[in-house]
């Protein structure tokens, strides 16, 4: 059984996020992975599993805890076994990697039995990896190892530690596993990285974190109380534990990091000033004296200087764990302040100007359809994609070249088309229509200010290509070379593609190159089978789908109107098979966290399309 099909949708986010980051998996394919611990290590066992659903690496899990609630469905899954946590000793196979995650995120009792077990679980775990040659070991541990504070300013470096009471049982029993950890592998000569997390949230997971019942009742809408610091604590979120753990080991890294989220150290008391901007009237929370709250402020600097950075921040961490609470249909889910809560007005004036454009297009008989995003929202959503900011439309290169021609005389006022062939501050390969009254900048805009920065249409144009698959590819690759070509010449860059002397030669030509002659030479490339009578594939060569070569050009040679936000709009009739060449399963929807705005903006003034609506609906 798929992981989909097991998780729900906040735990398949956070299990889901690391394999869609720019970083992969790789160095775990084919391998065997031995993961130990309590509830965390059921999360990062599931997340090795979900790794094998999207990117076939075919890790095989082992999963050693004490844990109850192991799913059906995943029992039954050729790629996963379980054991529980005093057993490790008999497994039989080799095990490449041990993940132990310990007393992280873990409520600790503080008897003997649990001391006794902790340590004995360390013990077998170093033994085997001896005797399986096991390449590295890592292990979880959490802020609690450094003690309390001295001051409520303190924050803790890897090599540091706070006040530690003879009564902490806490404090020592997490050092007592990291230091016999380290001692055992040390005497063996075997690699071990230590991850010291903050407090560890997992939105749909019962990790012991001392904030469920506050984060149930904000979903709720009842009153809550939460115990005040005085100093700050780090948060973590799951999904970045998975890519440092990831990191770790395609980096090779060994040693102490402590491990956080993007601006994740608050006191309790601004974490509860967060939850009310966020959430408003249902974040009725009330501080109090009376209680404690574990954990401390860490320094994160090592592991950013190791070259990692986290992905997700604490504000989104709070809207994921705090949603999961609530009840509703989450196949429309977006964040609740998305773009300053006016995403709903920049979406219906898209809306407005999109009709515009279909106006134009029939009045001169023009073909067009619905394209990338936008598509992909009337076949999900009968309109716009929840959480998408921006438009895409496409057209083949007769229509296309028709509309560049006819759109500056035909556009509504506030409207402007930026053309690559006749604009020399615009040097995308597509052609893009914006709302001049409008300002929706991009940190990247911040570089280029003599284009315009209004709300965005993308027109992609589907070219023809080779009907040989050789052909296709030769196609796609000259094309991509001329892309490099512009986009890092017009942004200073340097081109790296992960093999060095293909990228120190696109440099070379790069650095020869005028701009305006790599855009010529790119758009005369995109042209190359203008004239071909007989093709039969076209190629996405202004899009994200380049690489993939060619596909059948039936896919778009006819329209059908379909329901976009309560008007019919046109799309290929051929659409579920044009979605699917180019991303697969369309009706898969992106992991919750991923559902933020579509574009790092900077800068977003509606000006007099403040609250704008169409009110007139057809």
């Amino acid at each position: 059984m798929l992981m989909k099909e097991i998780l729900n949708v906040f735990e398949q986010d956070w299990a889901t996020t690391p394999s869609m980051n720019e970083l992969k998996p790789n160095s775990l394919k084919g391998k065997t992975v031995l993961v130990s611990g309590h509830e965390a290590a059921k999360n990062l066992a599931y997340t090795m599993l979900v790794f094998n659903d999207q990117l076939s690496l075919g890790i095989k899990v082992i999963l050693a805890s004490d844990v109850n609630d192991i799913s059906t469905g995943v029992q039954e899954r050729d790629d996963f076994s379980f054991c529980e946590s005093g057993y490790v000793s008999a497994l039989k196979q080799k095990i490449d990697l041990i993940i132990h995650t310990g007393l992280c995120a873990h409520r600790i009792n503080g008897d003997m039995d649990e001391f006794a077990s902790e340590t004995k679980a360390v013990c077998d775990l170093a033994k085997l990896a001896s005797e399986k040659k096991t390449k590295r070991v890592i292990l979880l541990s959490d802020s609690r190892v450094y003690g309390t504070p001295a001051n409520k300013y303190r924050a803790f470096s890897e090599n540091e530690s706070g006040v530690v009471n003879a009564d902490n049982y806490d404090v020592q029993l997490m050092r007592t596993v990291e230091n016999l950890m380290t001692k055992l592998l040390a005497d063996k000569e075997l690699p071990l990285t230590v991850f010291r997390t903050g407090v560890v949230l997992a939105a749909g997971s019962e990790l012991h974190n001392g904030l469920g019942n506050v984060f149930k009742a904000v979903a709720e809408g009842k009153e809550i109380s939460l115990y005040s610091t005085a100093h700050k604590v780090t948060f973590t979120y799951m999904s970045d534990i998975t890519n440092a753990i990831v990191y770790s080991v395609e980096k090779k890294l060994s040693g102490v990091y402590n491990l956080s989220s993007v601006n994740s150290s608050a006191s309790t008391g601004a974490l509860a000033a967060m939850l009310h901007d966020i959430f408003a009237g249902n974040a009725k929370i009330s501080m109090t004296e009376t209680g404690s709250f574990d954990g401390v402020e860490l320094n994160c600097g090592k592991l950013d200087f190791a070259g990692f950075s986290p992905v997700l921040d604490l504000k989104t961490a709070l809207e994921l764990s705090v949603m999961s609470y609530t009840k509703g249909n989450v196949d429309d889910f977006r964040f609740p302040d998305e773009h300053g809560g006016r995403l709903e007005a920049i979406q219906q004036i898209l809306l407005a100007y999109l009709l515009e454009v279909d106006r134009i297009c029939k009045k001169h008989n023009i073909q067009w359809y619905l394209g990338g995003g936008t598509l992909l929202g009337a076949a999900r959503h009968k309109g716009f994609i929840p959480w998408d900011d921006d438009v895409d439309i496409m057209m083949l290169r007769e229509d296309y070249d028709k509309f560049l021609e006819v759109a500056p005389d035909e556009l509504p006022d506030g409207m402007i088309l930026s053309d690559p062939k006749k604009d020399k501050y615009y040097n995308y390969a597509y052609a893009k229509l914006r709302i001049t009254d409008t300002v929706f900048a991009t940190d990247f805009s911040k570089y280029h200010k003599n284009m315009s920065n209004g709300f965005a249409f993308d027109i992609f144009c589907h070219d023809k290509t080779a009907n040989s698959k050789l052909g296709q590819k030769v196609h796609s690759k000259l094309t991509l070379f001329w892309l490099a070509m512009v986009f890092n010449k017009w942004n200073h860059r340097k081109v790296y593609n992960g093999k060095k002397i293909q990228s120190a030669i696109s440099n070379f030509f790069k650095n020869i190159f005028p701009l305006r002659f790599s855009m010529r030479m790119l758009l005369f490339t995109l042209e190359m089978f203008k004239y071909k009578k007989k093709a039969r594939y076209l190629y996405d060569g202004m899009g994200k789908s380049v690489h993939k070569g060619g596909f059948d050009k039936t896919f778009v040679e006819n329209e059908i109107r379909v329901d976009f936000c309560g008007y019919k709009m046109p799309v290929p009739a051929k659409y579920k098979e044009y979605l699917t060449n180019h991303y697969g399963d369309f009706r898969a929807l992106a992991p919750l966290s991923t559902r933020i705005m579509g574009h790092d903006i900077t800068l977003t003034d509606l000006g007099k399309y403040a609250d704008f609506s169409i009110t007139n609906k057809k």
